[in-house]
Order: C-alpha cells, then sequence, then structure tokens
C-alpha cells in the first residue's frame, strides 16, 4: 500500500511537468489580411515555430497568404500555423518554401482553423500558402449596399412599369 501511495504522488508531482513539456507555445501574428480587400478585416494568426515570422501579406489575385520568417536555425523544423477559415480555406492548392513546393505538410481542422504543419529547412525565409478561397474582396458593406441596391431596383421597377 505504502509503494502504491507513492507512485502514486510522484505522478502527481511529475505530471504538470510531463503537459507543460510537450505543450506547444504558440505566437501571434495580427492584422493579417490588412493589405487586402476593403482593409478592415483583419485576422490574428498564431503559430509555433523556431523561427518568428515578422510580416505577412495576402494576395487576393493569387489567393494566397505569405509569411516572411527570420532567425537562426540549426536543423530541420516544423512551422505550424493556425490559419483561420476566414482568412484562407482549402484544400490547399500548394505550400511553398521560398518558392519550392512543399508536398509533405498536413492539415487539420480545429474549431474555426486549419491547423497547418510545414517542415521547414533551417534557410527558409518565406512561406506560401495557396488556398481556394481568401479574404473576401469586399466586405460586409458592400454585400449590404448590393443587397439594397437590387431592392431598390425591384421596387422602381414595380411602381413605374419599363415601356418600350
Amino acid at each position: 500500500m505504502l509503494k502504491i501511495a507513492i507512485v502514486a504522488a510522484i505522478i502527481i508531482l511529475l505530471a504538470p511537468m510531463a503537459t507543460s513539456s510537450f505543450a506547444q507555445e504558440y505566437k501571434t501574428i495580427s492584422n493579417v489580411g490588412k493589405d487586402a480587400g476593403d482593409g478592415a478585416t483583419t485576422f490574428d494568426v498564431q503559430y509555433s515555430s523556431i523561427k518568428d515570422i515578422v510580416s505577412s501579406s495576402v494576395s487576393v489575385k493569387d489567393k494566397s497568404v505569405d509569411f516572411v520568417l527570420v532567425g537562426k536555425a540549426d536543423t530541420n523544423s516544423t512551422l505550424v500555423l493556425k490559419l483561420p477559415t476566414g482568412l484562407i480555406s482549402g484544400p490547399f492548392i500548394g505550400v511553398f518554401e521560398d518558392g519550392q513546393i512543399i508536398t509533405n505538410y498536413n492539415t487539420t481542422q480545429e474549431s474555426g482553423d486549419t491547423l497547418v504543419s510545414i517542415p521547414i529547412t533551417p534557410l527558409a525565409e518565406k512561406i506560401s500558402i495557396v488556398g481556394t478561397t481568401i479574404v473576401p474582396e469586399f466586405g460586409p458593406v458592400a454585400a449590404i449596399v448590393l443587397a439594397i441596391s437590387i431592392v431598390a431596383i425591384v421596387t422602381v421597377t414595380r411602381l413605374r412599369p419599363i415601356h418600350l
């Protein structure tokens, strides 16, 4: 009985260290998407990497998000990105490291985010992700204006029929 109590005490004392050593710490890059669409729709992207992300850019035309990496790494590592589905959604057409396509990346859907694990080399400076949809070019205000315009046109044509 004493042995069981000792083992239980050791497990209780070591459990917090085990969970903290395996927990993944995320950093955040803010205002991703401010250079696309109406500029008001931005997202915070969480990431985990040995390297830091210093900037991001979104190309609506190419349907891509680019991340610029800095930092020193001695070995290959993994960049994990939590991409909001409002920013970019898949299936992803391609993931590129410094212009070279990467095929061995993994994606996982996770409550409104797509978790992307990308293996990177120590010299990696730019990661590009090409999706099927990207931040909307026009925000919610444009959609409201369009809806009001359609309702106004329908109303005017009902009140005043067009005579040719």
